[in-house]
């Protein structure tokens, strides 16, 4: 088999840095591409940014020899539960509105820099960001959980609306995988890719988060369900303890559960151009941001020359 070449991306944010800091450091690291949703605390937020703005995003990253491989303003419908929002009026939820316009925002930004895809959420479960996390238990035993009828209305709306506007600025719409999210783990984001059915509709794969739900055939039936989605994948590691009581570790990409070796052999025997997209989410002994992520990307990079 000929070699097949990987693109190795960045989570910026998980560099803690200022923008311009941060892009010098990604580049001094080894990555091609960045991802990111914010340029900072001391900075302008995203939504506010004029078109003269934003070309000079596009041009700052071009000038560290980066490309954006997909972009967001804040995290849209992260944090929206979904039991909260009614089929017929959930236009009109304030929470909605305001993150769907900042959703059709990074279209529009996306478009001006010739970025393919943007990045959203899935909502949270019922209960979710409250401390009981009333439905854990029952997602961990059953694999991620089951979306009941009603709620996958619920999502096929709201995404319709994301998708029309995604064809509209000519960009794809590329979901995030989290526990706490309906998209959680790779069944359930199929569910949903297929009700949509859209070639639009992308997904930034999240094996860790998929592990983390109970889905433990990730690398093998998991790779199989996501595969023709892919966007890029969302590259951390964790060891889980006890999945019914939601206790898990992030670690060094590698020394965790994620059978990470038969995800990147998938990718390269079908060629497959989705970004691998690094993230950290753990702290070695220093405390440093950039030593973790220095620590997963060379192992990253390890992992693919072992192939």
């Amino acid at each position: 088999m000929t070699e097949h070449r990987f693109k190795i991306g960045m989570y910026l944010p998980e560099l803690a840095m200022p923008f311009d800091q941060s892009l010098a450091k990604a580049k001094e690291i080894g990555v091609e591409g960045v991802w990111f949703n914010t340029l900072g605390a001391d900075a302008i937020p995203m939504r506010d940014m004029d078109d003269a703005a934003v070309d000079q995003i596009g041009e700052k990253v071009a000038a560290h020899g980066l490309e954006i491989f997909v972009i967001n303003i804040g995290n849209p419908f992260k944090m929206i539960h979904l039991t909260d929002l009614d089929l017929e009026t959930m236009e009109d939820h304030p929470d909605f509105r305001q993150e769907m316009d900042d959703l059709v925002r990074s279209m529009q930004m996306a478009a001006r820099l010739g970025i393919g895809a943007v990045n959203a959420f899935s909502f949270a479960w019922p209960g979710e960001y409250s401390a009981a996390k009333p439905t854990w238990p029952m997602r961990w035993l059953t694999r991620g959980g089951f979306i009941a009828d009603a709620e996958m209305a619920k999502l096929v709306r709201a995404f319709s609306l994301a998708l029309d506007q995604a064809e509209k600025y000519n960009v794809d719409l590329a979901l995030s995988m989290m526990p706490w999210n309906y998209t959680n783990t790779t069944a359930n984001f199929r569910r949903l890719a297929e009700a949509l059915n859209s070639p639009r509709l992308k997904v930034m794969w999240g094996p860790s988060d998929n592990l983390n739900c109970g889905e433990a055939d990730v690398a093998s039936a998991g790779f199989l369900n996501i595969h023709p989605y892919l966007h890029g994948l969302h590259i951390k590691d964790l060891r889980v303890n006890n999945g019914l009581q939601l206790d898990f570790d992030y670690c060094p990409l590698g020394e965790g559960d994620v059978d990470y070796p038969a995800i990147l052999r998938g990718l390269r025997n079908r060629r497959s151009d989705a970004i691998l997209s690094v993230a950290t989410h753990f702290l070695p002994a220093s405390g440093s941001r950039e030593e973790a992520m220095r620590i997963n990307v060379a192992n990253l990079k390890r992992m693919i020359d072992n192939l």
